[in-house]
């Protein structure tokens, strides 16, 4: 019997459908990706991201009636909570798979606001956001090369939740930040130009 394709989950206070990745036909379409060459991250949820989705469930207030832009979005959790306190949410990722998938979950949850970009952030012309939040973006130097040339670029607050890998530690220690939490291997940090 093949498994329902989503189920049922609690983030912070509210209830959203998560779309099962084990799902044959999710795997289906990560394999067929897979098999074009392109790159894929979005097979498991890594347990950061379920740490920041709890964390923004509790301060919604952060976000709500904004314009977010999520970072390697895959199809993570973290939209879900986004999306709906959100005005508008871009969801970013290297994988068309992942945000039509993304899109698919999105939908289920009537969440309608966002817009998929499809490519490298760090080489698209983005719009302009009151927000941008990522979760484990920065595990290797092509990556932090890759989130040091969007700061750059971008002027607007940075929220990143990401393991102690390295480069991280550099990273933190080049670019002004604020500590938000620590919780198990995360550390979410806020980088603004204005702190």
């Amino acid at each position: 019997m093949t498994p329902p394709l989503f189920k049922p989950c609690l983030i912070g206070n509210e209830t959203f459908s998560l779309m099962e990745l084990n799902h044959p036909r999710v795997e289906q379409e990560i394999i067929a990706e897979m098999k074009q060459g392109i790159a894929v991250y979005y097979d498991q949820r890594w347990e950061t991201t379920g740490i920041l989705a709890e964390w923004l469930a509790h301060h919604t207030g952060f976000f709500r009636g904004k314009r977010v832009l999520i970072l390697g979005a895959g199809i993570g959790a973290e939209t879900l909570i986004l999306g709906r306190h959100a005005s508008h949410l871009w969801i970013n990722d290297l994988s068309p798979t992942a945000l039509t998938l993304c899109q698919e979950q999105l939908k289920e949850n009537g969440i309608t606001n966002a817009t998929s970009l499809v490519g490298r952030y760090e080489e698209l012309d983005l719009p302009e956001v009151d927000l941008v939040v990522a979760g484990f973006l920065v595990y290797n130097n092509d990556t932090y090369s890759a989130i040091s040339s969007f700061m750059d670029r971008h002027p607007g607050e940075i929220i990143l939740v990401n393991e102690r890998l390295a480069p991280f530690p550099r990273l933190l220690k080049e670019r002004k930040h604020h500590l938000l939490f620590e919780k198990e291997a995360a550390l979410c940090v806020l980088f603004s130009k204005n702190l």
